[in-house]
């Protein structure tokens, strides 16, 4: 008899916490469903408008360090510590027949190509604003660095009478390859990220071993190419993002 009503009282504890779960899980179920679709979208708009604002914040600082750089170069163009220490890293080849094949990623024909295919990729996921800044960051900073960058610093390579800073070369480079890493998908950011800063390094080695710009002038085109994009891709973002969310009580 006391084994029979030991059992009893464990069959009745059981009802009682399959009641309790069963309880707890509908409660939850009530809270998801009731949750408001406007508070989720106020959600949603804050974590773009931190994204937005990451980006702005990151491409100031590298514009803000290559405008400081210039600076410097104005009033001591030549060749500093990191120049001395580039040059005898990559001694001069001007022959080299990779470094004149691998300089040619910075043209204006694959600048313009490879922003139009950013535009494309970027519009095919219906992101209109990222499309916008494919377009027209990476143009429009080698625009800057050839017509308004290099003649206000004014510094030469020693020995040639070129404009070098900062490198227009490096600075296509590393627009296309900031913009690619904001155009691929979240899981493919880490590859690109890779893949682009490994060539962007291999250019800056180019234009070195060429001549063609002190190690300096290709850091100051990384990161005004670089600013570039993510600047204005970060302001379009704020821009897009202004629209007020009203969240429902």
């Amino acid at each position: 008899m006391v084994e029979t009503a030991a059992r009893i009282c464990l069959e009745r504890s059981d009802r009682r916490e399959v009641r309790s779960d069963s309880g707890a899980r509908s409660l939850v179920c009530m809270v998801v469903s009731t949750a408001s679709p406007s508070r989720l979208e106020g959600h949603r708009r804050f974590g773009h408008h931190a994204e937005a604002l990451m980006e702005m914040l990151l491409g100031c600082f590298l514009l803000g360090a290559a405008t400081l750089a210039g600076l410097v170069f104005v009033h001591r163009p030549g060749p500093n510590r990191v120049d001395a220490i580039g040059f005898r890293l990559l001694p001069a080849s001007l022959p080299s027949r990779w470094a004149a094949d691998v300089v040619q990623l910075g043209s204006l024909t694959v600048l313009i190509a490879g922003a139009a295919v950013l535009c494309v990729v970027a519009a095919m996921s219906r992101n209109w604003t990222r499309a916008l800044s494919c377009l027209i960051a990476p143009i429009a900073a080698v625009l800057i660095v050839q017509t308004v960058a290099k003649p206000l610093v004014g510094r030469h390579l020693e020995g040639t009478s070129a404009l070098s800073y900062p490198s227009g070369t490096v600075t296509a480079v590393a627009a296309l390859a900031a913009a690619a890493f904001l155009v691929v998908p979240r899981f493919a950011k880490a590859v690109v990220a890779v893949a682009g800063g490994t060539v962007v390094v291999v250019v800056c080695a180019a234009v070195v071993v060429l001549r063609w710009h002190y190690p300096t002038d290709a850091l100051g085109g990384v990161c005004v190419g670089a600013g570039a994009v993510f600047a204005v891709d970060g302001l379009l973002l704020s821009i897009r993002n202004q629209q007020p969310v009203r969240l429902r009580s």
